[in-house]
């Protein structure tokens, strides 16, 4: 199974980077590369940061699974997605992750209260 690139940030966030054109065989993988990040570095705030290739309805799946793990576990999320197909998709549908065009942008609204968030979302 294929490890998804990852890092953490000096100021703990978890950076977790998804293709965005994922296929249906390969979201699988990608669930449980980013199921075995979450568990390792459990509570830390995390950015979902996708590629620059159209979404895929595999890597929507994924978005959207990891936004439901985070929120269970209290965990700040966002997403960062450079194209704005991408970011209208994700902000179609009601109490999604906030999406940002920019790393720098998702680490900003992380860094924000815990309320700022939850209304940016």
């Amino acid at each position: 199974m294929p490890v998804l690139p990852f890092k953490v940030t000096e100021s703990g966030v978890l950076i977790i980077r998804l293709r965005a054109d994922l296929d249906l065989s390969g979201r699988a993988a990608a669930a449980s590369g980013i199921d075995g990040c979450l568990a390792a570095h459990r509570s830390a705030p995390v950015v979902l940061e996708l590629s620059d290739a159209p979404l895929s309805g595999a890597a929507m799946s994924a978005v959207v699974r990891t936004h439901h793990m985070c929120r269970s576990a209290d965990t700040p999320m966002a997403v960062v997605a450079a194209r704005a197909e991408t970011r209208r998709a994700l902000n179609a549908g009601t109490g999604g992750p906030a999406v940002h065009p920019t790393r720098a942008a998702a680490l900003d609204a992380l860094s924000a209260t815990p309320t700022e968030v939850a209304t940016a979302a």
